[in-house]
């Protein structure tokens, strides 16, 4: 088996939490040893990025430690279990699972991320050799793609999901405007944006329980309108796009409704009881919450037709 030195982390190493991520319902308390400071300079992950306590917010469902070194790290000879086309693969390592990404040359990676099945545990190595690196500095360690892999086996022990989707807010309860690359997410959000409403993310949306309640959260992995907030709110309906010359709401239940959320949502294949975890918060979800298709046209009135159904909802709740 080749890995990297990573995979032994405390080889005489005494790690402390230093920082922290809160995406969503998840808390990352990524652990170094003090000689490089940890630092997340991009703009996207400003507000899901503390540099010493966690941010003032709702508590954590659920929190994963990360010890994070400097190492390199080998790509295995085996196929693996998943693969994204040179973004990131996933491979089976002993009662591990390992995840690289930032692949270069035949058999190295910049980032290498090791992770318990269970998730009581990960170990990520960082390639000092990695381009722009600041001398002195770990710049963003656990980063796109590697972090978003290890959210979906945390939000699979809580019966979330990351869906493929955008989310406004409109009198402080969050609407889901799901679909795939090229659906329409971005502009959707640019016209809600337009007439008032606060975008959380264009691209990639948590969603969970908290409290019985159904919530939603924004991420760091957000699309070409670069919405990127640091929040959760209730989860008020989930509208699968559908590019049209007209504005209807067409209403989804039972087998369409937990199809078309599958067809959106991030499913971790590769390991049994992460995609488990997804697949059975997924059917609650289509149980709980409205789920509409959404024919809309690329124009301000797709955002009245969605006012119109909100107005309503709130009659319905007050009746």
């Amino acid at each position: 088996m080749q890995h990297a030195a990573h995979h032994d982390p405390g080889r005489g190493r005494l790690l402390t939490e230093a920082v922290h991520l809160d995406l969503g319902p998840l808390r990352l308390h990524l652990r170094t040893d003090g000689t490089a400071p940890l630092r997340y300079s991009a703009p996207a992950y400003a507000g899901f990025f503390s540099p010493a306590a966690p941010r003032a917010g709702a508590d954590p469902l659920v929190e994963l430690s990360v010890d994070v070194v400097w190492g390199t790290s080998a790509v295995p000879a085996r196929p693996p279990l998943w693969q994204i086309g040179q973004s990131w693969a996933v491979w089976e390592a002993g009662a591990d699972l390992l995840g690289l990404a930032g692949f270069h040359g035949p058999a190295s990676a910049f980032f290498g991320c090791r992770v318990a099945r269970d998730l009581s545990r990960a170990e990520l190595a960082v390639d000092p050799a990695l381009p722009g690196s600041v001398p002195g500095r770990m710049e963003s360690p656990l980063r796109y793609p590697l972090d978003q892999v290890v959210s979906w086996g945390l939000l699979s022990r809580i019966g979330g999901a990351l869906l493929h989707a955008a989310v406004a807010v409109n009198d402080g309860v969050g609407y889901v405007f799901a679909g795939r690359s090229g659906a329409g997410k971005s502009t959707l959000s640019e016209l809600c944006h337009a007439e008032g409403w606060r975008i959380l993310n264009d691209d990639r949306t948590m969603v969970f329980r908290r409290g019985g309640e159904w919530r939603v959260a924004g991420t760091p992995w957000h699309g070409s309108g670069r919405f990127a907030e640091a929040a959760e709110v209730p989860l008020g309906g989930i509208y699968l796009l559908q590019q049209a010359s007209e504005n209807r709401l067409e209403p989804l239940s039972g087998s369409p409704a937990r199809l078309a959320l599958l067809d959106v949502a991030a499913v971790p294949w590769f390991e049994d009881s992460w995609a488990q975890g997804i697949l059975d918060g997924l059917d609650r979800l289509a149980g709980n919450v409205e789920i509409r298709r959404f024919h809309f046209t690329k124009t301000p009135a797709a955002v009245r037709t969605l006012t119109i159904r909100q107005d309503a909802l709130r009659a319905d709740a007050c009746a």
